[in-house]
């Protein structure tokens, strides 16, 4: 069905002007063009996905706050270690919800290398349900590891050797779930850990301006 050039309002075969504009059409009628699809109404613009190497090093600035202003103090006043394992975690999970609530997704350590985390689908700044989801579920994957404790002994016999291998490849394969989740960027198309995941964020890095 053909349209008006002018206003582009349907008009019926041989009418010689629009019902609507009154322009002649003169036989000169525009066709129907293709409809635009819904993605193609606004265009999006998509921010780079931060790089494994610059979320590591975020990791490991924020890791070296946490340990030196709550897991050694705690662990030179001699807390009990299973105290002290479920503290750093609940520290842990406050550090990261809050910092990535009030600073627009980013903690001291992202700040630093410029990385910040996403709502995956609409790139908006992360909200406070998904940073806390996001901690949660890393922070339990930590506590897996942490809570496991065993006994060194100083002059250990061939016995004792033996048990405290058997500790140490228990302690080992607890850690695996949180190395995995941090390994997890490695091979994902998304760079995506598994808390990332679990809370639909994505890590993105801004290009300087």
């Amino acid at each position: 069905m053909p349209y008006c050039n002018q206003c582009g309002s349907l008009v019926e075969s041989g009418q010689l002007t629009c019902p609507q504009c009154g322009k002649s059409t003169d036989g000169s009628l525009a066709g129907l063009g293709p409809m635009p699809s819904p993605a193609d109404a606004t265009l999006a613009t998509t921010t780079p996905l931060a790089g494994y190497g610059w979320r590591v090093l975020g990791y490991l600035i924020d890791s070296i706050i946490l340990g030196v202003v709550f897991s050694y103090p705690l662990r030179a006043l001699h807390v009990n270690v299973y105290a002290t394992a479920v503290t750093i975690a609940v520290v842990t999970f406050l550090y990261g919800t809050l910092f990535l609530s009030f600073m627009s997704g980013q903690t001291p350590g992202m700040r630093v290398v410029r990385v910040r985390v996403v709502n995956a689908v609409s790139s908006a700044t992360v909200t406070r349900l998904a940073a806390g989801r996001r901690t949660a579920l890393y922070c339990a994957l930590s506590l897996i590891g942490n809570l496991y404790h065993y006994t060194k002994y100083a002059h250990p016999t061939a016995h004792q050797r033996m048990v405290e291998s058997h500790h140490a490849l228990a302690s080992l394969a607890l850690t695996i779930p949180v190395l995995v989740d941090l390994l997890w960027p490695l091979w994902d198309k998304r760079k995506q850990t598994l808390t990332d995941k679990f809370a639909g964020t994505v890590v993105v890095r801004p290009t300087a301006s």
